[in-house]
């Protein structure tokens, strides 16, 4: 038989099973135009997505410093693709976010408060107020390292002053009398309680007050003052002491004061501290009025107002976060799912999926090396898909041990260097806890110590002049 009579046999033998076999005939017709069309249809719902080439911002590690380190995990936590080259990709860069409102306001305040000499000044103030304050603990505590010891009439005198034309031509008192009081020493310790309640005539004309509170150069010069201001009327001795407090000089007061307990101390310079916290003020206007402050403000300002009384939502809080640290613009990059294990994990536990084999992702397991305090954080950021996401990847750093080798001095020093950036974390807890208790010491002394209430003192008008 030939191979035409062959074929045409065969295709005899189809066609007969074929018509026997209608409705096998229509599905093998019928199932490659569904599908057919089927795709047709896919292809016009869902229309082509073309995306661009994508560059995904690097991630700094530990050894570049706490702020590029925090940032390179939380801001890429949701796998951003950006059209074009992100600033990381020069060479020598690390970081992608010197547009976030925490950058801008960094380098405004470099810019305005780091680089003013006025600013740097502040250290001065800090010195001279923990001197003060020292020096008047003295007075509170151990008034015997200054006994004997005593603030020179003449040092607290203006430069202008008229006191002593005053005794001399309008009182009258004899010359004498007068180089004794303005050579006599004023004992602080009396006042350390505030200035007592007692008029001049109360003090000149008992021995013992004038000699409790002022220290003559000699025993004869006391009974001279006592005898010469006690003769003197009320009304006299008023008018005396009300042009003594006109013409203290409180700058030369607060220098001189702690000059008492240590002779090498400068003193409290008010003048100074004007001229400090004037041109600091000045500088903190100035700041307050960049585009970066006013987005700071604009930033926190939902999150410390209460909406009804309820804290901020965590979306909220993620959300302002993001702005500050991140200041990705809505819109400047394309969400990429990711192919990598690690990733699709944390999307698996963003979605609540749980693997089986892991063995309860979702309970938290107790860690005895940690504190109560630290494992009930663990828990809490555990609980919530989105931060468990994070804690996941920055846990193993913050909690972990690496293993390294060779224990060789090269190997050593590379260590040490990658710790530098948890020693900072360690130093800014520190920080924080000595916070906590001086925060309360510093509103107590501005509040109600003894040397704010000596500069409340009503009775003494000091004219500011620079």
């Amino acid at each position: 038989m030939g191979t035409g009579s062959q074929v045409r046999l065969l295709l005899w033998k189809n066609w007969t099973l074929r018509k026997r076999q209608k409705m096998r005939f229509f599905m093998e017709i019928m199932w490659p135009v569904v599908l057919f069309i089927g795709l047709v249809w896919l292809r016009t719902a869902n229309p082509l997505y073309r995306q661009h080439e994508c560059h995904f911002p690097n991630k700094a590690m530990p050894s570049t410093g706490i702020l590029p380190w925090i940032q390179g995990i939380f801001c890429n936590a949701n796998n951003p693709c950006f059209q074009y080259a992100t600033r990381g990709e020069g060479p020598g860069l690390v970081s992608n976010y010197n547009d976030s409102i925490l950058a801008r306001f960094y380098l405004d305040t470099q810019e305005l408060l780091l680089s003013d000499p006025e600013f740097l000044q502040l250290g001065r103030l800090w010195r001279e107020l923990f001197t003060m304050s020292t020096f008047m603990d003295t007075l509170r505590t151990s008034p015997e390292q200054i006994s004997g010891r005593g603030l020179k009439v003449e040092d607290i005198l203006k430069d202008d002053e008229t006191l002593t034309s005053f005794l001399l031509r309008d009182v009258p008192l004899p010359e004498f009398v007068v180089n004794e009081l303005v050579n006599a020493k004023i004992r602080p310790e009396q006042f350390v309680f505030g200035v007592p309640d007692l008029h001049l005539k109360d003090i000149a004309c008992s021995q013992t007050l004038l000699e409790q509170f002022i220290i003559f150069p000699s025993r004869r010069g006391l009974y001279r003052v006592h005898s010469s201001i006690c003769a003197l009327t009320p009304q006299r001795l008023q008018i005396i002491e009300d042009r003594l407090y006109a013409n203290v000089d409180f700058f030369k007061l607060f220098r001189q004061l702690p000059r008492v307990l240590d002779n090498h101390s400068n003193g409290v310079d008010l003048l100074f501290w004007a001229r400090v916290l004037s041109a600091t003020s000045e500088k903190l206007r100035e700041l307050s009025e960049r585009n970066s402050s006013k987005a700071l403000v604009e930033v926190m300002s939902p999150l410390l107002q209460s909406q009804g009384g309820s804290p901020p939502s965590f979306s909220q809080l993620m959300g302002a976060v993001s702005s500050l640290v991140c200041g990705y613009m809505e819109g400047a990059f394309t969400r990429v799912a990711s192919f990598n294990w690690y990733e699709d994990n944390n999307y698996k536990a963003f979605m609540g999926i749980n693997d089986s084999t892991r063995g309860g992702q979702g309970q938290y397991t107790y860690d005895h090396t940690a504190t109560l305090f630290c494992n009930d954080l663990m828990k809490e950021l555990e609980s919530n898909p989105i931060t468990r996401i994070m804690w996941s990847s920055v846990k193993p750093m913050l909690m972990g041990k690496i293993l390294y080798a060779p224990d060789s001095p090269a190997v050593r020093k590379i260590i040490r260097n990658a710790n530098t950036t948890f020693e900072e974390l360690e130093r800014l807890r520190t920080m924080g806890r000595a916070w906590e208790e001086v925060g309360p010491q510093v509103w107590a002394f501005f509040q109600g110590s003894v040397q704010m209430n000596m500069i409340r003192v009503r009775k003494a008008t000091v004219p500011y002049t620079l």
